[in-house]
């Protein structure tokens, strides 16, 4: 129920596309990736995970946040420009599904280091950030946000991004130690009060510190892996 929920979502965000109401789009797109947080969140939780389930979820995300926002861009800023700009389009979205089809291959037993990340960008967070140039534009009054050749680079990069092996953290296995939840807690709290006041500005921040997170993944993926196969060769010997 939550992922066609999503799908639903995205989808109506295409319905707003058309009519040119490019706000309606944004929250769509980002109700659709909530439900998507928490679809197989729940059924773990309930304990009805099944292939089916699976297998819904990367069709719905292959349209939600692959097919759903590069055509939004498309008819946002790139419509007339030409076949490079419908081309950059294309390109993000068969990244999007050649990373659905990578997560989906990948083993399941992956090593403990391994597990709290994803390989590359994933499709929500990648459609997430496909629609920045258009929250930008909400708060900053620059027209270069809508230039054909800066939103097709956002595509051709954060297509890149989803296809590359960069290590992204995955968020399943966050823990907050117990000393840590209230200041944990006001953090939340202060950034719904942001959400609530200013929701672009909102999305910027969370979209800006997700990005951030990029070079820290990376960093704590190879330091976890070399610690790993130390142990692994003390443990041989």
């Amino acid at each position: 129920m939550l992922t066609i929920g999503g799908l639903v979502s995205g989808l109506t965000a295409f319905r707003f596309a058309l009519d040119q109401n490019w706000s309606l789009v944004v929250a769509m797109v980002s109700l659709a990736a909530i439900f998507d947080a928490l679809d197989g969140r729940m059924a773990r939780l309930l304990k009805t995970t099944s292939v089916f389930g699976a297998e819904l979820d990367s069709l719905s995300d292959a349209i939600v946040f692959g097919v759903i926002p590069a055509l939004c861009l498309y008819l946002w800023a790139l419509e007339d420009s030409g076949n490079i700009a419908w081309g950059t389009a294309l390109f993000y979205v068969v990244c999007i599904i050649l990373r659905l089809a990578r997560f989906n291959s990948e083993l399941p037993d992956r090593p403990d280091y391994a597990k709290s990340f994803f390989t590359g960008i994933p499709a929500p967070a990648a459609g997430f950030l496909a629609l920045l140039p258009i929250v930008a534009l909400q708060v900053i009054d620059a027209p270069i946000l809508r230039e054909p050749a800066v939103v097709s680079a956002v595509l051709v990069l954060i297509g890149v991004g989803a296809v590359s092996t960069m290590p992204t953290f995955s968020g399943k296995t966050l823990s907050v130690s117990s000393g840590a939840v209230l200041p944990f807690l006001a953090m939340v709290a202060l950034f719904g009060s942001l959400m609530a006041i200013k929701p672009w500005t909102a999305y910027l921040v969370l979209a800006g510190l997700y990005i951030v997170s990029f070079p820290i993944s990376v960093w704590f993926f190879y330091h976890r892996r070399r610690r790993h196969l130390k142990m692994s060769a003390k443990s041989d010997k």
